[in-house]
């Protein structure tokens, strides 16, 4: 469970304490995301939330900072937002990726195994192969993040950490 802000038009309209995963399906909100420390009444700006009051009157090195809060929140959308492997869509989040792990101890030459998509019945080699493919894309959200907060550090103006664009860059589901 995380704090989630619900935007609509720009604007934090309520944040509730959610899977994202779960609040990404609630209907009438324009953006869903991780609130940190935000609440409603906060403004969405070039996707980081910002209280009012900044608005205007910040500076770059807070700026910086919230970007870097943005790309570590997106990390996390992307890497427990699920992948697909095969045709079979699997979560990603921590548990998920646990109980696969647990589940490749000691299984059965077959097992039955409920995916985001439905039950299908595995294979320990299928197992197997959701789980790199659970680890690379775990892997490649880490390094994007990465390279987000590394670029971040590099902005040295306030024009380039407005026009720096946080939501691209991440690994594909």
């Amino acid at each position: 469970m995380s704090r989630i802000a619900l935007i609509r038009g720009g604007r934090v309209a309520n944040v509730i304490e959610a899977e994202l995963a779960f609040a990404q399906t609630l209907p009438g909100y324009d953006h869903v995301m991780e609130a940190g420390g935000a609440g409603p009444g906060w403004l969405l700006v070039d996707g980081v939330l910002v209280h009012p009051a900044q608005v205007g009157s910040e500076d770059l090195a807070e700026v910086k900072r919230r970007l870097r809060e943005r790309a570590t929140a997106l990390r996390w959308e992307h890497e427990t937002g699920g992948i697909t492997v095969g045709g079979v869509r699997v979560l990603t989040g921590i548990d998920d990726q646990n109980r696969i792990a647990t589940a490749l101890i000691g299984a059965p030459a077959t097992l039955d195994f409920k995916a985001e998509s439905g039950w299908v019945t595995l294979t320990l080699s299928d197992l197997q192969g959701i789980a790199d493919a659970i680890t690379t894309h775990v892997q490649a959200c880490f390094s994007a993040e990465r390279a987000h907060h590394e670029e971040i550090g590099r902005i040295s103006s306030m024009e380039a950490a407005k026009a720096y664009d946080v939501d691209a860059g991440w690994p594909t589901s």
